[in-house]
């Protein structure tokens, strides 16, 4: 599929003039997919390794009667403050006297950094801001795939339906990721985007509730995560340093290479510069990126199921009235860390026991952050029936994620009753605004676009983030 694609955009490039890049360049174009999953959820979308082989099609004599996603905005450039830092390596790099020797050594051949104008970061990547007109990694592409894949199966939940609504953020490139589904979904369907604000004064009516929690302590367990042996970054630097005298890498630049890698992937098609790790700094990136998540954004900071609370709520409200409600898809884009906090309150990736710092915990780590929620990230909930019964089950990065303790329906989905005591159970003592003080910043405290959409239009300016 990816070098029919590859074609594709060869001739359409040849026709446009557009220059392409040399055949053993292109020839990289799809070769490192194997490292998705070791680069902190910024390389381009992959499904969810940990697939049961459970298919996620509505299980023989069932039918959908509402489907959810909740998903991240596509592949995009680095942010402002990562993008800063990420300059600064490449002067330091592009400001090398002599030729580079090593696994470094394709910086002599006419390099150029993957990041073409400032101006970009923040940005999604697409076609026209790619620096490989190649690159078939875009958050462009990306989510209009989505959005075909998206209607191959669940397009009769949209018949007789001209007219719904989506759901997004007002970061651009969420908006962005929005704007392009929707534009891959075609001209027969009528969509309002509604784009919600994510600021704090929104309060609980936001997909971002995140944005909206002043008490929300990032620093909480840093004593946890500092304790993570960073010995393997300061052995890139001297392994690089020992390679080209003079070059002064230090870890902190380490650290930064492995943004490098993921995010130029996204720009380009391939990053030579992944090609700098070893397979066992790639596994200890990995879980310490894993390991700050989880005492950060996930199971590991108490608060973080209070703040998952608020969309889950939402959710559960949704399937609950699937049977009254017009609309029977219900789309919402949003930021990684958001979803990693719904995940959170629902418990698909919290197996209860905690992750420590000691060590890579091969045997007894389920929770893989980069797995749940890569670019382009997608959490469906998905309702069916089956002879006059309803079952729920999700479906993460196109993976079905049974409910450990609910899944004895068709497709080891959750019978619906049985889900609404198991969301009950979930939601029992959570407190979004009183955990996050939300009443310091807001007003709001009830989500409600969902449900009024029809009246209040949501068209929030969009930010730069």
């Amino acid at each position: 599929m990816l070098s029919t694609f590859i074609a594709v955009l060869l001739a359409l490039s040849a026709a446009q003039g557009i220059s392409i890049p040399q055949l053993d360049k292109i020839g990289k174009i799809g070769t490192q997919e194997k490292i998705f999953r070791f680069l902190a959820g910024n390389a381009p979308y992959f499904p969810y390794p940990g697939d049961y082989g459970i298919p996620s099609d509505a299980p023989e004599a069932c039918e959908f009667t509402q489907v959810q996603v909740i998903a991240r905005h596509g592949e995009r450039y680095p942010s402002n403050s990562s993008g800063e830092k990420l300059f600064n390596t490449w002067y330091k790099l592009s400001n090398y006297t002599k030729a580079f020797n090593g696994s470094l050594a394709f910086l002599n051949d006419d390099y150029s950094f993957f990041i073409g104008d400032v101006n970009y970061l923040e940005q999604e990547t697409t076609l026209e801001n790619s620096a490989n007109p190649l690159n078939p990694y875009t958050g462009e592409m990306d989510a209009k795939i989505h959005a075909r894949r998206f209607l191959a199966q669940y397009s009769a939940l949209l018949e007789n339906t001209t007219n719904f609504s989506v759901f997004s953020t007002n970061s651009e490139r969420v908006h962005d990721t929005a704007k392009y589904f929707i534009e891959a979904l075609g001209p027969q369907y009528k969509v309002s985007l509604q784009v919600v604000d994510e600021e704090p004064s929104s309060g609980a009516n936001t997909i971002s509730a995140g944005y909206s929690c002043p008490a929300w302590n990032g620093d909480a367990y840093d004593n946890i995560t500092e304790a993570f042996s960073d010995d393997y970054l300061e052995e890139i630097a001297t392994r690089l340093n020992k390679e080209n005298p003079g070059l002064n890498l230090t870890k902190n630049d380490s650290f930064l290479l492995f943004d490098w890698c993921a995010f130029e992937i996204s720009s380009r098609g391939y990053s030579d510069m992944c090609g700098v790790f070893t397979p066992d700094e790639l596994i200890k990136y990995s879980y310490y990126d894993d390991l700050s998540s989880y005492y950060t954004d996930g199971p590991g900071y108490w608060m973080i199921k209070d703040v998952g609370a608020n969309l889950f709520n939402a959710t559960v409200k949704l399937l609950k009235q699937s049977e009254e409600l017009d609309q029977r898809v219900w789309l919402s884009f949003t930021h990684d860390t958001d979803i990693l906090n719904y995940l959170t309150t629902i418990g698909l990736f919290d197996d209860g026991r905690p992750l420590n710092a000691s060590s890579v915990p091969f045997r007894d780590n389920f929770f893989h952050k980069s797995w749940q929620i890569p670019m382009g990230a997608r959490v469906y909930t998905q309702k069916f029936t089956c002879s006059n019964e309803s079952f729920v089950r999700y479906v993460v990065n196109d993976a079905v994620i049974p409910i450990e303790t609910c899944s004895s329906g068709p497709g080891f989905s959750c019978p619906e009753d049985e889900f609404y005591k198991f969301a009950d159970v979930r939601m029992q003592n959570l407190d979004f605004v009183k955990a996050c003080n939300v009443t310091s910043v807001s007003n709001i405290t009830q989500l409600t676009y969902y449900w009024d959409f029809g009246t209040k239009k949501y068209n929030a300016t969009l930010l730069d983030e």
